[in-house]
């Protein structure tokens, strides 16, 4: 049974270390950008060896990849908690609340908007990563619309895909005026009186969020 344990217990400490180093290189790619993040800042904030951090991960590139992978997977638990049958305002308002904890973690806003704009460039190590988990967050938002649409929530001939590129913009450029005002606005009550008016406009009922 002893050594049964072993391994499982080592195991376990490996993952927690590695994600000991994601959550610091979250915070230095999103505060300093890919180009200007050294893995030796890395090692330092999440309190290893260079030659730690390295066992994990083979150079600066591999991390950027683990560390967006990581950030991605957080934010697609959201839609985990929405059942597929669930009403669209239900939907639009656990979207707000994940927000709100997107927020409360350090280096995600950050890792958003600088990192998003680096990856722009078609040379990016990340350019693919971050190009096609937009388009998946457009598909998913246009199928719960559509689906909403086939339930009788919302109007008819709305042009869904649209609509949901319209949030996934908003969002995206409210995340970068955010960061370049010195956090100085709710970003959240925004984002809420965008989609109350959005409902106001495409719901079947004429009501908001």
């Amino acid at each position: 049974m002893a050594r049964s344990r072993g391994p499982r217990g080592a195991y376990a400490t490996g993952l927690a270390r590695r994600d000991q180093i994601l959550e610091a290189a979250l915070v230095r790619f999103g505060t300093d950008g890919y180009r200007k993040t050294s893995l030796a800042q890395v090692a330092r904030e999440a309190g290893i060896t260079d030659a730690g951090l390295l066992h994990h991960f083979r150079d600066k590139q591999q991390l950027l990849l683990a560390s967006v992978e990581y950030w991605h997977a957080r934010l697609d638990e959201w839609w985990k908690r929405v059942s597929a049958s669930a009403p669209i305002r239900h939907a639009l308002r656990c979207y707000l609340e994940d927000a709100e904890e997107t927020l409360e973690t350090p280096g995600m806003i950050e890792l958003a908007v600088v990192v998003g704009a680096e990856a722009t460039a078609p040379d990016h190590p990340a350019h693919d990563f971050f190009s096609d988990w937009q388009e998946k967050g457009v598909r998913e938002l246009a199928d719960r619309l559509r689906a909403a649409a086939a339930e009788g929530e919302l109007k008819p001939g709305l042009d869904h895909d649209a609509i949901a590129r319209e949030c996934a913009a908003l969002v995206s450029g409210l995340q970068w005026h955010w960061l370049a005002s010195g956090r100085r606005f709710d970003l959240i009550a925004i984002m809420r009186a965008h989609l109350d008016r959005l409902m106001q406009g495409i719901s079947a009922d004429g009501r908001g969020l």
